[in-house]
């Protein structure tokens, strides 16, 4: 075998590892991860690759946010374990639904997102409202909010679901 084949060869071998890599051991993470991590602790190094990778890169966000970005995350954290089962997974079918749509579709709905979110508190009540009371057909489109349309002219997909969803579906309440 010549050399070159003993470094594909070598390279095969190695590559199932290469995940392995960007996942760090319990030892690796400084001590601030290691606080934010611990209930992983005795566990860690045995846990998969990519759920160590995942951990991790959250811990890492969680330094790079401000206080306001941390309550809001702590209040969306105990509102998801509020909820039921069914209630998780409606949620989680939904945000696969989000991101499986192009990201200019992707963006009109952030952008409409921050849109309601900066309005009074009142008049998201006001929309909230609206939003259920109607019958899924018929209910307001973003155009009567006064907001722009998504870039295709329409609506988007997940903003018209089964009756629920949009602008009052499951927002910050």
């Amino acid at each position: 075998m010549n050399q070159y084949s003993r470094l594909i060869l070598l390279g095969a071998l190695l590559l199932p590892l290469a995940d392995g890599w960007s996942a760090p051991v319990w030892h690796e993470l400084n001590g601030t991860e290691r606080t934010l991590l611990a209930p992983y602790a005795d566990r860690w190094d045995t846990l998969p690759a990519e759920q160590r990778d995942r951990l991790h890169k959250g811990a890492q966000r969680w330094q790079a946010m401000d206080p306001a970005q941390r309550d809001q995350a702590r209040q969306r954290f105990e509102q998801w374990q509020t909820m039921s089962p069914e209630q998780q997974g409606r949620i989680r079918e939904r945000y696969e639904e989000f991101r499986r749509l192009p990201p200019a579709q992707q963006e009109g709905i952030r952008q409409r997102q921050q849109w309601y979110r900066q309005l009074p508190p009142q008049q998201q009540q006001d929309l909230r409202r609206r939003w259920q009371e109607s019958e899924p057909g018929q209910r307001p489109t973003s155009r009567e909010h006064g907001e722009r349309p998504n870039r295709q002219g329409g609506s988007d997909p997940l903003m018209q679901r089964r009756g629920g969803g949009g602008m009052g579906g499951g927002g910050r309440r």
